[in-house]
């Protein structure tokens, strides 16, 4: 009985011994790793480039989406409130330049003027290298006519049909890229259609 007690405890630390060392050799080894630290280091240098050239043509899309979305959003907001809302490119309020600006145009003459309310306001930083496309549209990438100030304005009629300064039919283009070069536009119908080209 006293044997079978000691085989018995002999087995018992065995197994924790066992136990021990197949705790010891649960790692990874330096090896692995290292083979682990190469493939993606593989990885990152083939995604980084593509990543590089999609960013710009991500935000230049960005850019034009949102812009059809404001010029849609000046649109309604001249018919929900029976008036005029504008659309003034390179405006400049307090000490920064905007590239442009959604108002409510309360004396219907396209021009932003202090107290006017503002319905939003845009830079293309925000959009990170997107631009006006200078080569395009008598080369300041706009095709709207100028307001008396001679800025590059477009205004929705509280039936939103768009008009000019000179009351006529309102319409015309803006010229977008990147630095990539990829350009789009965003067109401005006579009717008051708006689209990205």
């Amino acid at each position: 009985m006293a044997e079978n007690r000691i085989r018995q405890d002999d087995r018992n630390k065995a197994d924790k011994m066992d136990t021990v060392y197949d705790i010891g050799l649960s790692g990874f080894t330096l090896i692995e790793v290292l083979m682990t630290i190469v493939i993606l280091a593989i990885l990152a240098a083939v995604a980084v480039p593509g990543f590089s050239v999609w960013l710009p043509n991500h935000r230049l899309k960005a850019a034009a989406r949102d812009m059809v979305s404001n010029f849609q959003l000046a649109k309604l907001t001249a018919v929900k409130r029976n008036t005029n809302c504008a659309i003034t490119f390179n405006q400049v309020i307090g000490d920064r330049m905007y590239d442009y600006v959604v108002y409510v145009d309360s004396d219907n003459d396209l021009e932003y003027d202090a107290g006017e309310e503002i319905v939003t306001r845009k830079c293309w930083t925000d959009y990170g290298s997107t631009s006006y496309d200078l080569s395009q549209g008598g080369g300041a990438g706009l095709t709207f006519m100028n307001n008396d100030d001679g800025l590059p304005s477009i205004a929705f009629q509280s039936k939103g049909f768009p008009v000019n300064n000179m009351s006529g039919l309102g319409m015309g283009t803006v010229f977008l890229k990147n630095t990539n070069n990829r350009t789009t536009r965003v067109v401005v119908s006579s009717a008051g259609n708006i689209r990205i080209d």
